[in-house]
């Protein structure tokens, strides 16, 4: 038992020994240079992929709960005001829920003096909504003031600003499908009013600020003729067991009520992230596959190499065993030297890339406008381990047969 330190030692003093020889031979010190950079290339390629896609999911991720509630709750019929209590009241039974927003959606026409577009209007009270968003935060233009007041303004988009080529202080008109009681002589003509534009937001999620407006609650129950609400929004302790608090709060609220988490909202753009990202590390572990190639090849030429090396060692009672580990640690050598030199490149590109944001994205495409980074100690130690998985899985079938070699033929033809 005493000697088995030492004879690992040994084992890995001779591996050491086999590789360092490599240098002297300039094909030799190509081949195990080019094992090396690969799995070197793959790691690093590897890491900052990884790095990337969860930069995207925890960015995205982050920009949609500012802007949507954890919990959404949509009548399936324009709700009343006792309705509206009653059910603000069942959400005080779920213990789980923080906070409560009434609101009513809708969707209307705004003309400026450059064009008219169709928006999605959202009537909202701002002392409710900013407990369970954080929409307050994306203003980057005029103030949010003349909501609380309930006057007939408008906090718009920057997309949707810049389309319609106004800003605060602006006046536009509003174009509501709710009929208005006067008649023109095509019969019932639609609701106009006129509002003034008081604020700019910037969600950095492209659709969202490309098609949005707020005003508040009243104002949109006058525009669209509703006397209560048509949703909650509901903030919940933990945005993890939205999904579970929603299933929850959907029977206690009855079927006349359509709701939906933040997780079930936003299904198939996590999915697909999610899709993407074990289809990047897939690929990207084939260059580190192509690596451990290049070390099958440098273990197969090191034993041709070494061959009387291997009978004399064989010759003075080195076991099968030996021969293999010797091999074995020849193979992980290589593997743990390019792994870590990946792991340093990949952790310092990722840092780097996170730290300038010189990398711009298409924002309608992307819905963000820099390249994404969160590096993950998970993420990073799961692409050492595989990787070096690789690397002993590549050495086996050189270290097997370097332990078969017959001692005599290798010392006669070595």
């Amino acid at each position: 038992m005493k000697n088995k330190p030492l004879l690992h030692s040994f084992e890995l003093a001779i591996a050491l020994r086999y590789l360092k020889a490599r240098r002297h031979g300039l094909f030799a010190f190509i081949t195990t240079l080019i094992a090396i950079s690969g799995v070197t290339l793959g790691v690093a390629s590897l890491i900052v992929t990884l790095s990337v896609m969860n930069g995207f999911r925890s960015d995205i991720q982050k920009k949609t709960l500012g802007i949507q509630p954890h919990i959404v709750l949509f009548g399936t019929e324009k709700d009343s005001g006792i309705m509206l209590d009653a059910l603000i009241d069942k959400t005080k039974l779920i213990q789980d829920i923080n906070s409560v927003s009434p609101f009513i959606l809708g969707q209307a026409l705004l003309k400026s003096n450059r064009t008219t577009q169709g928006i999605v209007l959202k009537g909202i009270l701002p002392e409710k909504e900013f407990n369970v968003t954080e929409l307050q935060k994306t203003l980057v233009l005029g103030s949010w003031n003349a909501l609380f007041e309930k006057k007939p303004c408008l906090i718009l988009g920057n997309e949707l600003a810049r389309n319609l080529g106004v800003s605060v202080g602006d006046r536009l008109l509003i174009i509501s499908p709710e009929e208005s009681a006067a008649l023109g002589a095509m019969g019932n003509i639609p609701k106009i009013a006129q509002f003034s534009v008081t604020g700019i937001f910037q969600s950095g999620m492209y659709e969202f600020d490309a098609n949005m407006a707020f005003t508040s609650l009243d104002q949109t129950q006058k525009l669209f003729g509703i006397p209560g609400v048509t949703g909650l929004g509901i903030k919940t302790k933990n945005l993890e067991k939205a999904e579970l608090i929603a299933q929850k709060f959907a029977e206690k609220a009855g079927s006349r009520y359509w709701v939906r988490s933040w997780q079930s909202m936003n299904r198939n753009l996590f999915q697909a992230l999610k899709l993407e990202k074990i289809v990047m590390a897939i690929i990207l572990t084939m260059i580190i596959l192509v690596a451990s190639f290049t070390i099958i090849s440098i273990l197969i030429l090191i034993s041709i190499e070494k061959l009387r090396d291997i009978g004399i060692l064989k010759a003075l009672g080195a076991t099968r065993k030996t021969i293999r580990k010797i091999f074995l640690y020849a193979g992980m050598t290589l593997g743990f030297t390019g792994i870590s030199l990946g792991t340093f490149l990949g952790v310092l590109i990722a840092t780097i890339l996170e730290k300038t944001k010189w990398i711009k994205l298409p924002q309608d495409v992307y819905y963000i406008d820099r390249l994404p980074i969160q590096l993950s100690f998970l993420d990073i130690s799961l692409v050492m381990a595989a990787s070096f998985l690789i690397t002993i899985f590549s050495s086996i079938y050189p270290a097997a047969q370097a332990a078969k070699v017959n001692p005599v033929d290798a010392i006669r033809y070595g």
